[in-house]
């Protein structure tokens, strides 16, 4: 019989208890990602018999005695991680997450007076968070597979010909006041604040690289950045597109198009895939598809 339990922990205690967890984590991601959107850091942990067997980070923000938790605005995923061992029989395993999900939504539905929460695509069965009371909802996101050559459509390798012609050229400087540059720069165009200043970002970036959980890559024209992503790094094989601009004119000229052309090729060496972060605004989800990016489903939980 298994005795499943559920309780909260600090990132430092989930990391003790599992060094192995992805960077989403990460007690420098979780308390740095944390102290820039006012929460704080928990991680939910469920227990078979005393032993960790799943664990879920929170970022929780208290109302006198309510609680809520939130999924930041700068992390896309809270993913569900199972450390559970492999069984001869796979429908064993499916049951025990099942039993797992369901405790874990009963401890959120029980805890918190809001839940938000991204689960990543590998997580694909949320009955237990149903039957436990709270709602799915489906949400995309496109993930390129780094170890399969995937062609670009024909209109983009015609662009990126031309990008060729330009002269660009592509490098890994850490240059993050001239992403930031290019990035607040995009949200003006569109008469759209981003949510936070621009030192507090940089703050941010500059905790994180330090802890070697980001990497920047740009495209260059005449020693000056034109087009620039930030991903996140951590231990597994998927890395995450996670702040990318261009300047309006290079763009046209398909800089961001020899960015991420060569920017793949690097990520392959080390990764087997890609997120993209997102697949709900048409112009960026067509350009996506269009990078041979596969179209992948996942779910919000909430309440």
């Amino acid at each position: 019989m298994n005795i499943i339990s559920c309780n909260t922990v600090t990132p430092e205690q989930a990391h003790k208890l599992n060094p192995s967890l992805p960077f989403w984590f990460d007690p420098v991601w979780m308390n740095s990602l944390a102290e820039l959107h006012k929460l704080t850091p928990q991680v939910l942990v469920c227990y078979k018999n005393d032993n960790p067997a799943a664990f879920l980070p929170l970022y929780i923000k208290s109302f006198i005695t309510l609680k809520k938790t939130y999924n930041p605005t700068l992390s896309y995923y809270s993913p569900l991680v199972f450390l559970l061992p492999v069984r001869k029989q796979a429908n064993r395993e499916l049951l025990l997450e099942y039993e797992i999900t369901k405790a874990m939504g009963k401890f959120l539905h029980k805890s918190f007076k809001r839940v938000v929460l991204n689960l990543d695509p590998g997580v694909f069965d949320i009955r237990g968070f149903k039957d436990a009371g709270l709602k799915a909802s489906p949400h995309y996101t496109f993930i390129r597979d780094l170890t399969a050559r995937t062609d670009f459509f024909s209109s983009e390798m015609k662009k990126l010909r031309s990008a060729e012609k330009e002269g660009y050229e592509f490098n890994s400087e850490f240059n993050p006041g001239r992403l930031l540059e290019l990035v607040f720069g995009m949200y003006d165009r569109k008469a759209h604040p981003f949510p936070f200043e621009q030192k507090d970002l940089l703050d941010l970036i500059l905790k994180l690289y330090k802890a070697g959980l980001v990497e920047q890559y740009n495209t260059f024209k005449e020693k000056r950045i034109v087009s620039s992503i930030m991903i996140l790094v951590g231990n597994d094989k998927t890395c995450y597109g996670w702040l990318t601009a261009s300047e309006p004119a290079h763009m046209q000229k398909g800089a961001s198009l020899y960015l991420f052309r060569e920017l793949f090729k690097v990520l392959a060496e080390r990764f087997d895939a890609f997120d993209m972060c997102g697949a709900n605004s048409r112009g960026p989800s067509r350009l996506k598809a269009a990078l041979g990016a596969e179209l992948k489903l996942f779910f919000q939980i909430g309440k």
